[in-house]
């Protein structure tokens, strides 16, 4: 189980995420395009990003000892390939997750 996350994690991927890119890599090679994950921002910054550590971020040691530690962001908004608004190969309308405002889920 561990592996299974932390390979998501180096593809900047949720479990969910993982199935829907692959229908959309499937979709952009039948159409001879190339699928890109717009928020892989390659291997070893996605866990930097993920675990916050790092030059912005908190020292390596405290992925092994059991400190509190603040995310990197507000949990609603998250680091994209630079020059990437977007996933690349896909179209408008194949998105299989919906992309949806929750602000009113956050009212209190």
């Amino acid at each position: 189980m561990l592996a299974w996350h932390l390979w998501g994690i180096t593809k900047g991927e949720t479990s969910v995420e993982s199935q829907d890119n692959e229908q959309y890599r499937q979709r952009a090679k039948s159409r001879r395009e190339s699928f890109v994950n717009s928020y892989d921002l390659g291997r070893r910054k996605n866990l930097v990003v993920f675990f916050n550590i790092g030059d912005t971020g908190y020292p390596w040691y405290t992925l092994i000892f059991p400190f509190r530690i603040m995310p990197y962001t507000d949990g609603k908004s998250w680091a994209r390939r630079e020059g990437y608004d977007r996933h690349h190969g896909i179209r408008a309308g194949e998105e299989l997750t919906d992309e949806s405002n929750d602000e009113d889920d956050y009212d209190d």
